[in-house]
């Protein structure tokens, strides 16, 4: 019995619930169930069993904390405890006085997906369970005073789990887990959530969950089978009917890569949980994962037991249990052990779990967890109470009472292969999320041992498989004769390929007489060459399937290209002969000029643009993130093909050049390629230039300007940041994601509360001297104070830390949002080729996602005070004409 009530105790902690284990064990073989609804739609499930003269009589309303919506987070819970507190025609502790008199016992519990009310009785108090149960489903009148005594209890629950370091770790390991499901909620709700509810909208909620066709009666035991039916209509029969809503619950995203927490308490021991994601409760591999649970670690003789208890000592106790419900679920590894063994006890869990999933079970170790299973269903029959839960449980999760007969013959006909095949297909590295409860002292730097230690043997040969393979093929760096770095990557999986040649240049290399003259130049790569005229460099790399442009930004300049495989030797020539060759005519120069000017007379238009450059040129005195990527109209007006052939000649060289490749393409041949197309370039020195660094901001800077005829003001504040290659960019991305986004803190707090603002966001931008940090906002100029107030008052608590939940929202956004935009070959050379030219290093971007995710809470108060204070931003605002200041 022990492992049954290991599982018990297990999901009250998760839960909150006073009672049941769901897990699928509990239960026994199904025989003489009748099954039929009432006219009000309620289904009604019967099993005599006169093996005793008892009855359980159970209500199962198919609505537990995963139908509820903000606002609601604990009602159904709240249910549980104030069914029984009296209803029109019963007194507040009535109820339990009349059952417990005729030494009956009436309880509820809570889940995710369903609350359950019941009373177990002597036979002859039949009539009376049936009355009692029917009356609270229809007309519980929730007494207020009662009601208030209640949610007070609920409060002293909840305090009382945060006082439980395995319900905390428990519930941690949930709403990590699930990022969008409402699985990861706690059942309870929170001191917030309860301390918000209200009589009105508890009965809300009753009159829109409890309608007799979202409930289960179940009714065990020895009865009447001749009269049974009739007190079954004579009592739930009367319950009117409601309109039910459907319960729509978000589906969980794949899980893309570990997830970890430490959390530390006031606590003399060590607590673990790790958890897979795993199918729902009717899923065919649910039984192979019970069977997997009884091998790994449930009894004495399980492996997690006998490995890390008995012989290596390294926790004091350790379940695995496959946790199983109507959507989805979750495999589950916990325990207890000494707070100095987090690396080690993680080592041997996964290595356990490693060696299931690659060498095959014995058949006697197979045959053992396979009885212990059909035993705990035997188990179950002993009493009323247990088969109604059966036959409720399987109703509710499967829609099927009888799916058990399917679940057991799942269970004998588990074979090493299905261990193997499921073993495999859920325990994935990037399935696994895993948390540590410590003594408070005992959590510093603990969290980059407890991630190493997680990482399974397969997952290093999965990578090793991935990097051999082309799709996954690491790029390779090589170096022309005349210092051209060189970054290639072979990737087959479509017929494309794309080059990317970069070079320092951009604003860095500008001052107020050469503004914009990066961008001109850019933008004459492709207006000829001397054996191309633009007209042919535009016909010719179309009929290759393919583009080339040119470009420039703050940091850099240089030319892409993208096109069909087939064609890779005849793009690259076009491509070479633009980087190599560029003609500069006064012709095309003219053309260029043109464009850039319409280009700058069209940013006039753009009200937020024009906020973000104010922003810019009151945040830097000195530094050229000030200017204008396109320039001023009086320079572009005035470059010639002079002087932009010079500064050609300064900054498109050899050696501060890297070209970067990935696609389709033979990756033996193109460097010999690259030599022949690029060797020619005359190898000298390249004059490095190191722009004026800025001061600190010691006092607030302020830009006011006013246009004419709009109807809304634009709001930047903001501060100097950490550049690209600074530790603290890291933490300051995570920062900027708590604050940015429709989930982040600026659009909760500015625009869904306070009706600030249609557009509220924060960016982030590194440099190579440092970066920059704002937060804009769109506001009626009416409201223009109170924004630019509330934007202060968040960057103030951003001081003050940010929560655990905030924190894992954030990195898993920067993360996938990372990856997801890598998938591109451009994306990939662009990116490998800006982190060589920017010395940030080849590799990072491999790096990246593991910095992020190892930013804790700590690091992002630090960077958030070390850069950042309210009364000394730089302020851009951008407002319309006549506006009166007073207002601010």
């Amino acid at each position: 019995m022990k492992g049954v009530f290991k599982l018990l105790f297990l999901f009250i902690l998760i839960t909150g619930a006073s009672l049941m284990s769901l897990n699928a064990q509990t239960f026994a073989v199904v025989e003489g169930v009748t099954k039929y609804s009432l006219s009000n739609g309620m289904t009604v499930l019967l099993e005599r069993n006169d093996s005793s003269p008892v009855v359980a009589v159970n209500v199962w309303v198919k609505t537990g904390s995963a139908c509820e919506v903000e606002g609601e987070y604990g009602l159904a819970h709240v249910h549980e405890h104030m069914l029984f507190k009296g209803t029109e025609g019963r007194r507040v502790g009535e109820i339990a006085g009349m059952v417990e008199a005729g030494g009956g016992d009436i309880n509820a519990f809570t889940s995710f997906d369903e609350t359950v009310y019941y009373i177990v009785s002597a036979r002859r108090f039949l009539p009376m369970a049936l009355d009692v149960l029917s009356d609270v489903m229809e007309n519980s009148t929730f007494d207020p005073a009662e009601l208030e005594k209640e949610l007070e209890v609920v409060q002293e629950e909840i305090r009382r789990g945060e006082d439980s370091p395995s319900r905390v770790i428990s519930q941690k390991l949930f709403s990590t887990a699930y990022s969008v499901h409402p699985y990861g909620r706690p059942i309870i709700g929170t001191k917030q959530s309860v301390g918000s509810f209200t009589r009105d909208g508890i009965l809300d909620f009753y009159r829109k969950w409890y309608s007799p066709d979202n409930m289960i009666l179940v009714v065990v035991g020895d009865f009447d089978p001749e009269g049974i039916k009739d007190a079954v209509a004579r009592t739930f029969g009367k319950i009117k009917k409601r309109k039910t809503p459907e319960c729509k619950l978000p589906p969980e995203p794949e899980q893309k890569r570990t997830r970890t927490f430490v959390i530390g308490r006031d606590v003399n021991t060590g607590y673990f949980s790790f958890a897979f994601h795993t199918p729902s409760a009717s899923h065919a591999d649910t039984p192979v994962l019970d069977v997997i649970s009884g091998i790994l670690g449930t009894g004495e003789s399980s492996r997690l037991y006998r490995k890390l208890k008995e012989q290596n000592a390294t926790v004091n106790d350790i379940y695995a249990y496959a946790y199983s419900l109507k959507e989805n679920g979750l495999f589950l590894v916990g325990g207890v052990f000494d707070p100095g063994k987090v690396e080690k006890a993680s080592k041997e869990i996964v290595a356990e779990i490693e060696l299931i999933k690659n060498e095959p079970v014995g058949a006697e170790e197979l045959a053992r967890a396979k009885t212990n299973i059909e035993r705990d269903f035997i188990r179950a029959k002993e009493t009323m109470q247990g088969q109604a839960r059966k036959l409720g449980y399987f109703e509710l999760e499967t829609g099927d009472y009888g799916y058990e007969r399917l679940y057991l013959e799942r269970v004998r006909n588990v074979t090493p292969e299905d261990i193997l095949r499921v073993a495999r297909e859920y325990f994935k590295q990037k399935n696994l999320t895993a948390g540590v409860l410590l003594p408070k002292d005992k959590t510093k730097g603990v969290e980059k041992g407890f991630r190493k230690a997680l990482v399974f043997p397969g997952a290093t040969q999965e990578k090793e498989k991935k990097k051999a393979s082309s799709t996954q093929a690491e790029f390779k760096k090589y170096e022309l004769s005349n210092g051209i770095r060189v970054l290639l990557k072979r990737n087959p999986a479509v017929p494309l390929f794309s080059v990317h040649a970069a070079f320092l240049g951009g604003l860095r290399y500008e001052d107020e007489n050469t503004n914009g003259i990066s961008n001109f130049m850019s933008g004459m790569f492709t207006r000829g060459t001397s054996s191309r005229s633009a007209e042919d460099i535009a016909t010719q790399i179309e009929g290759l399937g393919g583009t080339v442009d040119g470009f420039s930004g703050k940091n850099s300049v240089g030319v892409t290209l993208s096109a069909l495989s087939e064609n890779f030797e005849g793009a690259m020539d076009i491509f070479s002969d633009v980087i190599l060759d560029p003609s500069f005519s006064d012709k095309e120069m003219e053309r260029e000029r043109r464009e850039i000017l319409a280009a700058l007379e069209k940013q006039k238009d753009n009200l937020t643009g024009k906020a973000v450059r104010n922003f810019l040129r009151t945040l830097f005195l000195k530094h050229p993130y000030r200017f204008n990527v396109l320039g001023t109209e009086e320079n572009v007006d005035g470059f010639t093909s002079a002087d932009v052939r010079e500064f050609y000649k300064k900054v498109i060289r050899p050696e501060n050049m890297v070209i970067s490749v990935a696609g389709d393409i033979d990756a033996e041949k193109t460097p010999a390629l690259l030599e022949k197309l690029f060797g020619s370039m005359k190898q000298g020195v390249f004059e490095k230039i190191r722009p004026p660094r800025e001061s600190a901001l010691s006092a607030a800077r302020e830009i006011v300007e006013f246009e004419r005829d709009k109807a809304q003001t634009h709001i930047i504040a903001g501060f100097h940041a950490p550049g690209f290659k600074s530790r603290d960019r890291y933490a300051f991305e995570v920062l900027n994601s708590v604050l940015s986004g429709q989930g982040g803190r600026l659009f909760i707090e500015l625009r869904d509360k306070k009706s600030l603002a249609y557009a509220v966001t924060s960016f982030y931008v590194p440099g190579m001297e440092g970066g920059y940090f704002g937060v804009y906002i769109g506001t009626a100029p009416q409201k223009e104070k109170e924004a630019l107030g509330a934007i202060k008052e968040q960057l103030q608590l951003a001081l003050e830390g940010i929560g655990e939940h905030e924190l894992e929202r954030a990195k898993n956004y920067i993360v996938g949002s990372f990856e997801i935009g890598l998938q591109r070959n451009s994306a990939q050379a662009s990116t490998v080729g800006f982190d060589e030219l920017y010395g940030i290093g080849t590799y990072e971007y491999r790096k990246f996602p593991e910095k992020i995710l190892s930013v804790t809470a700590d690091d992002v108060a630090r960077v958030a005070r070390k850069y950042i204070n309210p009364e000394t931003a730089a302020v851009s605002i951008l407002k319309p004409e006549g506006d009166s200041t007073e207002n601010r």
